[in-house]
């Protein structure tokens, strides 16, 4: 059930009131009159938005939120699929100890998680080499593909650098950012032992 609006308004009924409580027109000349006070008008306790009631302080509360955050509005971030060729035997000490407890497909994913994510950090200070030497594989060649989501910023600095005109597909620019993502890692994992 709904709420009415009265058919008196609130001055109204005051006159009123004050007609009844006070008796007769004479004691009500008498009577000191009151000044009249100012209503504010009461700001409604909720907002209907389709089937549901939503409170105005959520609503104010939300528009707020949503304000201040356009400042601080964080990259959206695209999905982009890779690709990387299993390493040969002695190529990296890591997957190598990786791939005798998991399958080397497992291994070769958890590596390159890593290694995009230092990519990644190379990308937005652009201190990531020309072009990365690329690993040796293993033989017969075994491809590993997994997906990663990545800020789009990043996505287009990597575009320009691995397909400055273009012509790649979605599938050779991933081969293309996981390869050189994994060359970065190995020699930085040689350099380090």
């Amino acid at each position: 059930m709904g709420i009415r609006k009265p058919a008196v308004s609130v001055l109204g009924a005051r006159r009123l009131n004050a007609n009844r409580s006070e008796g007769s027109f004479q004691e009500n000349m008498l009577a000191p009159s009151n000044p009249p006070v100012a209503i504010e008008p009461i700001e409604p306790a909720s907002h209907q938005t389709g089937n549901r009631i939503v409170p105005v302080r959520t609503l104010a509360a939300r528009r707020a939120f949503l304000l201040s955050n356009e400042r601080h509005v964080v990259d959206p971030k695209v999905q982009v699929f890779v690709s990387a060729a299993l390493p040969a035997r002695g190529i990296s000490a890591t997957f190598d100890a990786l791939s005798a407890e998991l399958r080397p497909a497992k291994a070769l994913q958890m590596i390159l998680r890593r290694a995009l994510d230092d990519y990644e950090l190379m990308l937005s200070n652009a201190s990531f080499p020309d072009m990365a030497a690329a690993y040796s594989t293993e033989e017969p060649l075994a491809i590993v593909a997994t997906s990663r989501m990545m800020p789009r910023r990043l996505v287009d600095i990597a575009l320009t650098h691995f397909d400055p005109l273009g012509f790649n597909s979605a599938r050779a620019f991933g081969r293309k950012l996981a390869t050189s993502a994994l060359s970065i890692f190995f020699d930085n994992e040689k350099s380090l032992t």
